[in-house]
């Protein structure tokens, strides 16, 4: 299979299908950010000024060449949509090692992940800001969707902005290839996982049943997804929080609360959205839609670029939280929510 997946890639290069990048040809190369899959590098292009993305991949084993193989596809079905990180190309800073030890070329995203953009810049985000980054969010699954991709992946460092526009990127490759090479936990990611996924106790078989990722898992990802972007926050508390504890608490039904001040439409959509029982979830498309409609009452409303000139760290809701209510009376909204601790398990 690898053999296989190896010659896809091959011939795709050859035939045009993907353009081949010399690697002496990048210039400024920098290291921005790494993990258990690879290395990410900034970089230049000849004489542009633009800056690109080279993504490595440290072990190319069979499986990881396969799902390259694969994610190569995902991205030439989907590039053409403006909300999902562009795939320019592949590279080798070895072009004679015949370990096939590619690099994606991509589209460099300026704003970072949403979390980091999001830390940096929320105090200066009023709500039609946030109504457009979770539209786009929205807007990008869906296309997803469309095309017959699951995500599989979602959250807050698997989607960048660039521009203040929110790009979506990696469709699940870094983890699948991190855990078939070095067998990985989720508890980075765990309040974006579907609680589906922890483990169904059957009680007449007594056997763990294996909940098998779905589109209803993606919007339940994009419901804490939306819920981050009207908070500024990591879901509880961060990730020193994330444990089995968290996990048995969520299966049993806990969710974020709502960000005081939240519009209480916002506040219906997510809700739906990470509903316990895939079911009663919404599709995409009915995601879109809602955030569409409450999105035109703001059309009227000046957008502002935002220009943080000190980063935000720390716990500053309180702060925050302040402000955006400030911003949101003089919005002229008056219906919000002040709801506390959430239980959505089969509501």
């Amino acid at each position: 299979m690898s053999s296989d997946s190896n010659n896809w890639i091959d011939n795709a290069i050859s035939e045009m299908h993907i353009k081949y990048f010399d690697y002496k040809h990048f210039r400024n190369i920098e290291e921005i950010g790494k993990g258990g899959f690879g290395k990410i590098y900034r970089a230049n292009w000849k004489n542009m000024e633009r800056h690109l993305v080279l993504k490595s991949l440290l072990d190319m084993n069979p499986i990881a060449v396969k799902e390259l193989a694969h994610e190569l596809k995902l991205h030439r079905d989907v590039d053409f949509h403006d909300n999902i990180i562009s795939f320019h190309g592949i590279t080798q800073e070895n072009p004679n090692d015949k370990s096939k030890n590619y690099l994606l070329v991509m589209e460099y995203a300026d704003g970072g992940t949403l979390q980091n953009y999001l830390e940096k810049n929320f105090f200066y985000l009023n709500w039609k800001h946030k109504y457009n980054m979770a539209s786009e969010l929205a807007s990008a699954v869906l296309c997803l969707h469309d095309e017959g991709i699951i995500h599989r992946d979602l959250h807050s460092c698997n989607v960048l902005v660039r521009n203040h526009s929110v790009k979506l990127a990696d469709f699940g490759l870094s983890r699948r290839i991190d855990e078939a090479s070095k067998g990985t936990g989720l508890f980075g990611v765990i309040p974006y996982i579907d609680p589906k996924r922890f483990g169904n106790i059957n009680n007449n078989e007594k056997k763990k049943q294996i909940y098998k990722l779905n589109e209803k898992s993606d919007v339940y990802g994009i419901g804490v997804l939306l819920w981050v972007i009207s908070s500024g926050q990591q879901p509880f508390g961060g990730v020193n929080n994330y444990n089995l504890d968290l996990i048995m608490e969520i299966s049993k039904g806990l969710r974020e609360t709502p960000i005081p001040h939240t519009p209480r439409e916002y506040v219906n959509i997510y809700t739906e959205c990470w509903n316990g029982v895939p079911e009663k979830r919404p599709t995409m498309q009915q995601v879109v839609a809602k955030l569409k409609t409450i999105r035109s009452t703001t059309d009227t409303m000046p957008i502002i670029t935002p220009m943080c000139t000190s980063p935000i760290h720390g716990d500053l809701s309180s702060l925050m939280n302040k402000f955006d209510q400030m911003k949101f009376e003089s919005d002229g909204s008056n219906d919000s929510t002040n709801i506390e601790t959430t239980n959505t398990d089969g509501v």
